[in-house]
């Protein structure tokens, strides 16, 4: 059996929790590492997949797309309200469609709400997914979702608070 390995280099600020055979990068502003100068170095590197730990700015952002435009698996964390947001935002930042269709795989969007169970609430998250054909009709602009190939959080809110999983309250928040 073959063992399939991949180098994988992460720009975190601050690194949350060290990983094995992973080479993390702490972004450190007021030293000069930033989330750019981190991108240029670990591209020296050929790495398989980068992480970035978020895109905050339209140079990160830029960077990151080139990343993925010459082969590499980038994945980021972009704040947003929700995945259809994160497309907006990205396009707000000076990413072009056109590079939207030829490098992103899939957007996914947690939001976390408190889930009842057993007289006890615990945290959970509900995940909007965009991918495929449904994120390519986001990229080009139309938002209209057919409800059997995206679950947007008001709908999988609706279905929680349907199964009695979450109160009315954060149902309609």
């Amino acid at each position: 059996m073959q063992e399939k390995s991949y180098q994988t280099i992460t720009l975190e600020d601050p690194i949350e929790k060290d990983m094995e055979h992973i080479l993390q990068v702490q972004v450190n502003e007021k030293a000069g590492i930033t989330y750019q100068t981190g991108l240029k170095a670990a591209l020296r590197h050929d790495p398989d997949i980068i992480m970035v730990g978020e895109i905050r700015d339209k140079y990160t952002a830029q960077f990151a797309f080139e990343a993925s435009l010459t082969g590499h698996l980038v994945l980021s964390t972009l704040h947003a309200k929700n995945a259809i947001g994160t497309i907006h935002r990205l396009i707000d930042m000076g990413i072009e469609r056109s590079d939207l269709e030829q490098s992103l795989i899939a957007v996914a969007a947690l939001e976390l709400v408190p889930l009842q169970t057993n007289q006890a609430t615990r945290r959970a998250a509900i995940l909007e997914l965009l991918d495929g054909e449904t994120l390519e009709h986001v990229i080009e602009g139309k938002e209209y979702m057919k409800p059997e190939t995206f679950h947007s959080f008001e709908y999988l809110r609706k279905k929680a608070f349907a199964y009695g999983f979450i109160s009315e309250e954060i149902y309609y928040s």
